[in-house]
């Protein structure tokens, strides 16, 4: 492990340091009914760090996405503002609009008639992991509490399990970088 022991040790040392005692100093662990004594408090903060620190956790996986190390997923960031913040019904995930300015069309769906349907000139959309999970629920909250903000936003292209050939971009974190003037609240659009 590249960790250094005695980083891992202190790190437990503070998490226990932060946990409520008793009067006898046993230490009140949360998720544990019965207090324990301290070096019990410690052993299993050092557990928990190790497993988080550990190549395949959650938090090894998090770091490779936002760093662009995860293998089969590209990395874009780059700033838009967000126009409008939508939960998408087929599969939960928060569904953002945001004014990037870009010069490309973006497709949006399809029309009634079966042709191409395009955003409006310099919009584009981004989604959140899904909202049944606590991850992509807490991202797409942050998100709405932002609409109107010029955010930068680290968006993964996550390959469809039906079709490798396909991408969905999702949104991984964002950066408010603060509310955009252009933006109305009233009638929620920019004034471009």
């Amino acid at each position: 492990m590249s960790t250094d022991h005695a980083q891992i040790i202190m790190a437990a040392h503070d998490r226990v340091a932060k946990m409520e005692t008793t009067e006898d100093s046993l230490v009140k662990v949360p998720g544990i009914e019965k207090a324990v004594p301290r070096q019990v408090a410690i052993s299993k903060a050092i557990r928990e760090l190790v497993a988080e620190l550990s190549e395949g956790s959650a938090s090894w996986k998090l770091i490779d996405k936002m760093t662009g190390q995860a293998e089969g997923l590209d990395l874009k960031n780059f700033v838009g503002t967000i126009a409008k913040v939508t939960r998408e019904k087929s599969s939960t995930r928060g569904k953002l609009l945001l004014y990037t300015g870009t010069k490309q069309e973006v497709e949006s769906g399809k029309n009634a008639d079966g042709s191409k349907k395009y955003l409006p000139a310099g919009y584009e959309i981004v989604r959140t992991d899904r909202t049944d999970d606590p991850d992509g629920l807490m991202v797409a909250s942050e998100a709405k509490a932002l609409v109107g903000h010029r955010v930068l936003v680290w968006v993964v292209l996550e390959p469809w399990a039906s079709d490798a050939n396909r991408k969905t971009r999702v949104l991984v974190h964002l950066m408010d970088l603060g509310a955009d003037d252009r933006f109305d609240a009233d009638t929620g659009e920019l004034a471009l």
